[in-house]
C-alpha cells in the first residue's frame, strides 16, 4: 500500500521535478506562474501569499481574491515555499504552506503550476521542512531540509495514508488527496469534498493535530513533524464526522440561544477581568490604566479625555484643546426608578464626587454593585454620529468620548437636551472591578467557558440600528410601500454644529434626526465618515438615494402587528423587507423564535402587581419593541413567520417541555436587561443565571446547546478596543461576549474579531444555509491575523463566524 501511495504521488509530481531528483533549478528569464487556491474550510480571502526560493532572495507575493484565488510569478531557484497567514482551527494566528519544486522544462516562457495552500498541504510541507513554519521560512531552514520530489513524495503518503478512511468516507476524489498541493480540481466551497471535509472536522496546523468525530466517538491523530504517524482513525470517528456530513449540523450544536442584553462595553464589564494562567486579555487592568483596586494606574494616561476646540462643522477628528482637570460629575440622566420612572434628567448624580481623576473609575466605590434600584447609574449617551466622533473610527485615540457626550448629549431633537445642559457627565467612564467582587456570574461564566475580547457592536450608535442588525445584517431604510423613498426633512440627521456652540448637533435626537443619506457625500456629517473611509479603501455599502436609519425609531409595526403611523411627528420606521434571520432559517425548515421579555402578558404579571400597575401599563414599561426587530418586517409580519414572536413565558416554556426550537433569540426585560438608568449589570447577571439554570436543568437539551451570551451596543461606555473599519456604519466599540456552552473552551479568551453578524455567520454555517443578502455582512470573509496583533485583521474587512471559541 505504502509502495503504490509513493508510485502514484511520485508520478502527480513529475511534472514539478522528476522523481528522485533533487532541488536546485534556476528559474529563467520568462518565469512561470503559480497559481493555487488558499482555504482552510473556507476560503482565504485578501490574504497575501508568499512564494519564497531557496535562496531567501527572491520573494514575490499576491493577494487571494474572493474565492482564495492568487497567481504568483515564478523567480529564483527552486525549491520554493508558499506561505500565507491563517487563523488555525483554535483561533491562533498560524501559517498555510506548500512546496513546490519545478523543473527546468515547467519553468518555460508561459507555463503555470499550481500550488494550493490547506491544511492537507500544510502538514505536507511541514513534514518536509521538518518544522512549523512561522511566516516565510528561511533560506538555512530550506536548505537543512534537503527537498526533493521523493520527500515531497513521501510526506504526501505520510500524511495521507492514516486520512485514507477519512477521505474514503467522504468522498474526497484521490485527485485532490495524491497531490493536494498540484491538483486543479481543489476549489474552495462546500461543494467540494476536501474543502468540505475541512468544515466538519478540525485541523490544528500548527500542533499536527487533526480531531475527527464528536462526543465519545470523538477521535485525534497526531501528524508529527518527522518520524512515522503512530496511530489510526476508529470506524466510530469515521461514522462520527458521516453523521455529522449527512446530518442537519456541521458541529455536535443543535440548539442555538442568543441572550442580548444591553448597554455596556466590554471594559465597563470586563475592565479589571483577570486571565486564567495561559491566556490574555486586552482590558483597562491588562494595560495598566487600572490597578487591581480600580485606582488609577501608571498607564492612566493612555485613557487621558481631552476637550475639544469649537467645531464649525461635523468631524470625526475634533482638534484638540486642553485635557480636562477632572471629569464632568457623573448625571442621573434615564435613572428610571421603579414606580414611578420618572427620569431626573442631566441633574449632578450626588452620589459622585464632582472631582473625580480624569479617566475612568470605578462605580462601586461610590455606588453599590447588586440588583436593587440603588444599583441604577446615568445613561451615557450612545448615537450614531456622536460616537464616530468619539472613538474616531477606529479607536485609535482614546480621548474624546467625555468631551463628545459634554457638548452635544442625546441630541437636541430629544426631549430636555438643550445646548446649555446636554444631560450628559462622566458616568461613561465608569467601570466594574471583578477583583473586587463585581460582577461574579460574569466572571464564573468567562472562567468556566469562553471569553471574546474583540467582540463588536455591529453599528455605531444605539439600540435599534444593533437589534436590526443582529437579525439581518443590515440597517433599515425610508421607503414608501417598498420603495426607496425621502423621510420627512427634521427626521434627517444634520451633527453640523449650531452657531455660537462648541458641538451641539443642529438636527438629532430621538425626536428627530435619525435618518442618513450616506451615499451623497454633501449631506450633513456624510462626507467626514466617506473621506475616513476612503483613506483606507474601505466601501461605505451606501445603496444611492436610500436614507438609513442609524438611530432609534420604534418599528412600522406593533407587537400585534398593526401598521404604525409615519409622518414627520411619527418616530416609527416603515415596514421593511430586508432579508432576515428568520427567512434564512425558514426557507431550510430550521425551527426559530424570537422571545422578548414583555410580549405576553404571563411576562409581568407579577411586575404589574409589584408597581400597582395594570398589565398593559407593565407591559409597555418592560417590553423592548426596538428589540424585537423582526416586528419591523413585513415578510414575519405579514407571514406565518409572525407566530414564531413569543414571550419569556413561552420560552421558558419551550425549555421545560422540550419544545426549544433549534435557533433561539431571547431578550430579556427592560429592567432586566443590564441598560444604565433602569437597570444594572448585576440585573443582568441575574436574569442569566437564571436562563443557564433552567436549560442545564433539562440534560437532554444542555448536552448540545451553545448559549451566546452578549449585550446590544455599548451604550456609548468607554472602551479601549481597536475597531475595524467595515462600512459607513460600523463597526462600534467592543462589547462582552461568551460561549456558555459543554462544548465552549474553558477559561478560553479568543482574540479573534467579531461582530453581530458573526452570530449569523455560526447559524448559518452550522445549518448549512447561505448568507442573508448581497450587502449583508455575513458575506465577509473570516479574518486573518498575525501573532504579533491578534485583534487587527490584516484582510479588512472581515468578520469570524465563533468556531474558534468551541472544541468540538
Amino acid at each position: 500500500m505504502k509502495l503504490r501511495s509513493l508510485a502514484l504521488a511520485c508520478a502527480t509530481l513529475v511534472y514539478l521535478s522528476g522523481c528522485g531528483g533533487g532541488g536546485g533549478s534556476s528559474i529563467g528569464t520568462a518565469p512561470a506562474t503559480v497559481n493555487g487556491v488558499a482555504a482552510s474550510g473556507k476560503a482565504l480571502v485578501g490574504v497575501t501569499v508568499t512564494i519564497t526560493d531557496s535562496s531567501g532572495q527572491n520573494v514575490q507575493t499576491a493577494v487571494t481574491d474572493v474565492n482564495g484565488k492568487f497567481s504568483i510569478p515564478l523567480k529564483g531557484t527552486a525549491p520554493f515555499i508558499l506561505t500565507a497567514p491563517f487563523n488555525d482551527a483554535d483561533g491562533s494566528a498560524a501559517t498555510l504552506s506548500a512546496v513546490i519544486n519545478p523543473s527546468a522544462a515547467q519553468s518555460a516562457a508561459g507555463s503555470t503550476v499550481q500550488a494550493n495552500l490547506n491544511p492537507l498541504t500544510s502538514l505536507v510541507t511541514q513534514r518536509v521542512l521538518g518544522l512549523v513554519p512561522s511566516g516565510s521560512p528561511s533560506a538555512a531552514q530550506i536548505s537543512a531540509a534537503k527537498i526533493s520530489s521523493a520527500s515531497i513524495a513521501q510526506a504526501v503518503t505520510d500524511v495521507g495514508t492514516p486520512l485514507q478512511p477519512l477521505f474514503t468516507a467522504l468522498g474526497v476524489p484521490a485527485a485532490e488527496t495524491s497531490d493536494p498541493i498540484g491538483t486543479t480540481a481543489y476549489q474552495a466551497n462546500s461543494s467540494d469534498p476536501l474543502d468540505n471535509l475541512f468544515d466538519i472536522t478540525r485541523f490544528n496546523v500548527h500542533s499536527g493535530q487533526i480531531a475527527v468525530g464528536t462526543d465519545a466517538n470523538r477521535a485525534v491523530l497526531t501528524i508529527p513533524l518527522s518520524g512515522s504517524v503512530s496511530g489510526s482513525l476508529p470506524s466510530a470517528a469515521i461514522q462520527s464526522v458521516m453523521a455529522l456530513n449527512n446530518g442537519p449540523t456541521t458541529t455536535p450544536i443543535q440548539n442555538v440561544i442568543v441572550v442580548v442584553g444591553e448597554n455596556q462595553t466590554f471594559d465597563a464589564v470586563f475592565g479589571a477581568y483577570q486571565p486564567p494562567q495561559g491566556q490574555t486579555v486586552k482590558n483597562l487592568l491588562s494595560q495598566g490604566i487600572i490597578n487591581a483596586d480600580g485606582t488609577p494606574g501608571p498607564n492612566f494616561s493612555l485613557a487621558l479625555q481631552n476637550q475639544g476646540a469649537t467645531q464649525t462643522a461635523y468631524t470625526i477628528t475634533p482638534t484638540r484643546s486642553t485635557a480636562y482637570a477632572t471629569l464632568p460629575q457623573p448625571t442621573a440622566i434615564g435613572e428610571l426608578i421603579p414606580p414611578t420612572f420618572q427620569d431626573p434628567g442631566g441633574v449632578p448624580d450626588s452620589r459622585f464626587p464632582a472631582n473625580l481623576p480624569n479617566g475612568p473609575f470605578q462605580i462601586t466605590k461610590y455606588v453599590p454593585y447588586g440588583t436593587a434600584t440603588t444599583a441604577q447609574t446615568g445613561d451615557p449617551v450612545h448615537r450614531f454620529f456622536q460616537m464616530w466622533q468619539q472613538t474616531g473610527g477606529d479607536n485609535s485615540k482614546l480621548d474624546m468620548f467625555t468631551w463628545v457626550a459634554d457638548t452635544v448629549g442625546q441630541g437636541g431633537d430629544t426631549k430636555g437636551i438643550t445646548p446649555s445642559n446636554p444631560g450628559q457627565g462622566g458616568e461613561l467612564m465608569g467601570f466594574v472591578n471583578m477583583v473586587s467582587g463585581d460582577a461574579p456570574f460574569f466572571k464564573s461564566l468567562a472562567q468556566q467557558y469562553a471569553l471574546s475580547d474583540n467582540y463588536h457592536q455591529g453599528i455605531m450608535g444605539g439600540t435599534g440600528a444593533n437589534f436590526f442588525n443582529i437579525a439581518t445584517g443590515d440597517l433599515p431604510y425610508f421607503n414608501s410601500g417598498g420603495a426607496v423613498a425621502v423621510p420627512p426633512a427634521n427626521q434627517i440627521e444634520n451633527p453640523n454644529p449650531m452657531a455660537q456652540t462648541a458641538n451641539f448637533y443642529s438636527q438629532d435626537g430621538y425626536q428627530g434626526g435619525s435618518y442618513v443619506n450616506c451615499s451623497d457625500a454633501t449631506q450633513p456629517g456624510v462626507g467626514a465618515i466617506l473621506n475616513f473611509l476612503g483613506s483606507k479603501k474601505v466601501k461605505s455599502n451606501c445603496d444611492a438615494g436610500k436614507y438609513y436609519l442609524v438611530n432609534n425609531y420604534n418599528p412600522g409595526y406593533d407587537m400585534n402587528g398593526n401598521v404604525q403611523p409615519i409622518g414627520p411627528n411619527n418616530y416609527n420606521y416603515p415596514p421593511q423587507t430586508v432579508p432576515t434571520i428568520a427567512e434564512g432559517l425558514a426557507k431550510k425548515s430550521v425551527a426559530w423564535k424570537w422571545y422578548t421579555g414583555g410580549r405576553e402578558a404571563a411576562d409581568v404579571t407579577a411586575d404589574a402587581a409589584a408597581f400597582g400597575f395594570p398589565v398593559a401599563v407593565a407591559q409597555i414599561a418592560q417590553y423592548n419593541a426596538i428589540g424585537d426587530p423582526l416586528v419591523a418586517s413585513s415578510n414575519v409580519m405579514t407571514t406565518a413567520l409572525k407566530s414564531n414572536l413569543a414571550g419569556l413565558t413561552t420560552f421558558y416554556s419551550d425549555i421545560a417541555k422540550g419544545t426549544l426550537p433549534a435557533v433561539s433569540f431571547v431578550v430579556p426585560k427592560n429592567l432586566d436587561s443590564g441598560h444604565p438608568g433602569y437597570s444594572a449589570p448585576a440585573r443582568y447577571e441575574a436574569f442569566l443565571q437564571d436562563l443557564i439554570a433552567k436549560v442545564k436543568a433539562n440534560p437532554t437539551l444542555w448536552a448540545h446547546t451553545a448559549i451566546l451570551v452578549t449585550t446590544d451596543e455599548g451604550g456609548g461606555h468607554f472602551d479601549t478596543g481597536y475597531i475595524q473599519n467595515l462600512d459607513f456604519f460600523g463597526n462600534g466599540p467592543r462589547i462582552p461576549f461568551l460561549v456558555v456552552s459543554p462544548y465552549a473552551r474553558t477559561g478560553f479568551i479568543d482574540h479573534t474579531y467579531y461582530d453581530h453578524s458573526s452570530m449569523l455567520k455560526f447559524i448559518e454555517r452550522n445549518w448549512r444555509l447561505p448568507p442573508l443578502s448581497p450587502r449583508s455582512r455575513d458575506n465577509l470573509p473570516n479574518p486573518v491575523s498575525v501573532a504579533a496583533d491578534q485583534y487587527r485583521p490584516v484582510n479588512t474587512t472581515s468578520i469570524g463566524d465563533l468556531m474558534a471559541m468551541f472544541n468540538f
